[in-house]
């Protein structure tokens, strides 16, 4: 198996957690520490500035001040990597509340966490909000951010390309926002996925308090399409057939 090199040692050969998961990730589709939470019917909303057009108003009477809000269109969210008991739903919340801690999630083996989620509707993210927890050096230091990507696991997330890549700051007032670009890349999308590689101490735990998403959405409802199609059979089709079967006889 193709595995990438860590910087990390290894010790009586043992691998180290990354390639253990890579490596259960190819025996298993269930990826260990995966903890998956539907939300159908989601109430809340977080505020990250106001704005206008089409779903730029909360749905939330508690927070009605909740505009250009995403959080309340997540129908499923999901964490891979994250310490046992993690719930991907507690980093998504209302603005106001960017700075509670209770909920966050920490990294479990190693420094990377992949936070996915799906959307109800169609959104369309404009720019993020990311905040660790606790200790500085365990903040994420990067994000790189995938659309579409429902099924991406730390297997394949080698072979496949972020549509944004940044670097993150130290965030620990909640006041910095990071724009995503292109704009057309994150328009109209279904599913997002977010995967922390490194932290700010370079160490092996990193947490994350809370995950602020801002943007528009639809409110067209994520579905099959059911199309009919009818054959229309054109004249000079048949006309051909005909002259041919009667040159044969039939």
């Amino acid at each position: 198996a193709n595995l990438r090199a860590r910087s990390k040692p290894w010790f009586g050969g043992n691998l180290s957690p990354r390639r253990t998961r890579v490596a259960q990730d190819k025996r298993s589709s269930a990826v260990p520490r995966q903890i998956v939470r539907d939300r159908s019917a989601v109430n809340r909303a977080f505020n990250m500035g106001k704005g206008a057009g089409t779903g730029a108003h909360s749905h939330d009477d508690e927070y009605p001040d909740d505009n250009w809000n995403l959080y309340q269109h997540v129908e499923r969210a999901e964490v891979l990597n994250a310490a046992a008991g993690s719930d991907a739903t507690k980093v998504l919340r209302p603005f106001v509340r960017r700075l509670e801690t209770e909920g966050s999630l920490v990294s479990d083996g190693d420094e990377e966490l992949l936070v996915k989620l799906t959307f109800l509707s169609p959104v369309s993210l404009r720019r993020l909000m990311v905040i660790g927890s606790g200790d500085p050096d365990t903040h994420p230091a990067r994000v790189k951010v995938y659309v579409g990507k429902e099924d991406l696991s730390f297997q394949s997330l080698e072979d496949t390309r972020p549509n944004f890549e940044t670097a993150l700051p130290l965030n620990q007032p909640g006041e910095a926002f990071v724009h995503v670009h292109p704009p057309g890349a994150f328009t109209n999308v279904t599913s997002l996925a977010f995967f922390f590689p490194a932290n700010h101490g370079n160490g092996d735990e990193t947490s994350l308090q809370y995950l602020g998403l801002q943007g528009d959405h639809s409110h067209d409802k994520r579905e099959a399409v059911d199309a009919t199609y009818e054959l229309v059979c054109q004249h000079s089709s048949v006309d051909v057939a005909a002259e041919t079967w009667g040159a044969m006889g039939l």
